[in-house]
């Protein structure tokens, strides 16, 4: 095979591939990676057919676009893999091209064939460097199809060196006159092939997380869902915190929920499971795991000292909620929240019984009056005491009091009784 069929042969996979990812990317236009690689694979295509043509169209057609379009390419191809890793596209993905576009702009170089081949091969190369750069740069994420596409465009680096080290050796003039013509193909066209593959494999391996994630996240607010909180929990239990021995979880229901859905719509009502979900993850998720149970009711699975710790922080949530002043069309209304607390050593912790646990202690809390925190103590709920007495301005004051010294006060008395 000649380097002409061999060009159009690549161009027209290309074509393909790009047509594809355009598909793809119309069907889900989140993905805007998708619509960067079919771009690039389209710029390609394009600069390969007018490669091949060289000869039959303008040298500057075949010459300087063809390349421009090339390594241009290789950039928008950067551009996509930060995009798939949830990135901005950087500007310096431009500069392969840039280097070739100014490199042109000299006589002795434009008009020497050697010259053009080493300045190409080496802006490839520093473009592939930069892709290398960006595939290996997430260090948690780097799986094996990672690996292997960076082990891919680095004999990619290699062969695009060695052209252009043949290339200063030799006196061709052109590709046919090179001393291995086929070489200049056939180590792209490999590489092509397999980095497609590899491609190909990082994405599965990123829907494949994605499932993962959507089966352990609630739809409506983000956070985990009853399934996600359960396996937080087991890695909750399982890891060493030698100065925080137990795990506590502590169960949340809005109060009057039915009301609010009621008396405001239920679009109203997911406004509100949405905004304590915010401000909860806020919250918590430094601390520990949170999630939605299901309905109005939410849990937290933390490490912490003792009970009082367990207990200011679902105080300090509680209060903050109670603060916020909340809106539905013309409407604004507040929301509380109430919290049942339980507590077990971690290598003791088993989720039914804490859930249970749990659960009384939420009920002695609506039983109080609504709008209180209790914590199951042998199987009796103590309610913290004066919390549901304070005055709006006075839990203003208690949340921004430094290290919540004022709900400690309260709570020391509950945690020695």
């Amino acid at each position: 095979m000649d380097i002409l069929t061999g060009l159009v042969v690549w161009a027209a996979q290309a074509t393909t591939l790009s047509l594809l990812l355009f598909v793809w990317w119309m069907r889900d236009r989140s993905q805007m990676f998708k619509l960067s690689w079919s771009v690039a694979f389209a710029l390609l295509a394009g600069g390969l057919l007018l490669v091949g043509l060289r000869g039959q169209i303008a040298t500057f057609l075949s010459v300087e676009i063809a390349n421009t379009m090339l390594l241009a390419s290789i950039g928008l191809l950067i551009g996509g893999m930060q995009q798939f890793d949830g990135k901005r596209i950087d500007p310096y993905i431009a500069i392969p091209a840039l280097i070739w576009v100014g490199g042109m702009l000299l006589p002795f170089i434009r008009e020497d064939f050697s010259a053009r081949v080493i300045l190409y091969n080496v802006a490839a190369s520093i473009g592939f460097a930069m892709f290398i750069a960006i595939v290996l740069h997430i260090r948690s994420g780097r799986t094996w199809a990672r690996r292997l596409l960076a082990g891919v465009l680095g004999i990619h680096i290699a062969s695009s060196l060695t052209n252009a080290a043949m290339a200063a050796l030799s006196v061709a003039t052109s590709f046919s006159t090179m001393p291995s013509p086929a070489f200049v193909l056939l180590p792209g066209a490999f590489c092509f092939v397999a980095a497609v593959l590899t491609g190909a494999q990082m994405m599965t391996e990123q829907s494949e997380e994605r499932l993962k994630a959507l089966a352990s996240t609630d739809p409506l607010t983000g956070i985990l869902n009853r399934r996600g909180l359960i396996n937080e929990f087991q890695a909750r239990c399982t890891s060493v915190v030698p100065d925080k021995p137990l795990v506590a979880l502590l169960h949340f229901d809005i109060d009057n929920f039915k009301q609010i859905n009621d008396r405001y719509g239920h679009q109203a009502g997911d406004g509100v499971l949405v905004a304590f979900s915010r401000l909860a993850s806020i919250s918590l998720s430094p601390r520990g795991a949170f999630g939605r149970m299901g309905g109005e009711e939410f849990a937290s699975v933390l490490r912490v000292a003792d009970m009082v710790e367990a207990a200011s922080i679902a105080e300090g949530l509680r209060m903050t909620l109670a603060l916020q002043t909340l809106s539905a069309g013309e409407h604004r209304f507040g929301v509380t929240v109430s919290v049942g607390i339980a507590l077990k050593p971690a290598a003791e912790a088993d989720l039914d019984h804490l859930l249970s646990a749990a659960d009384r202690a939420l009920y002695a809390a609506k039983a109080a009056g609504r709008n209180c925190t209790a914590v199951e103590q042998g199987n009796a709920a103590t309610i913290i005491p004066s919390a549901a007495m304070l005055t709006r301005h006075e839990m203003a004051l208690e949340i921004h009091a430094s290290e919540q010294v004022a709900t400690l006060r309260r709570l020391s008395a509950v945690a020695t009784s």
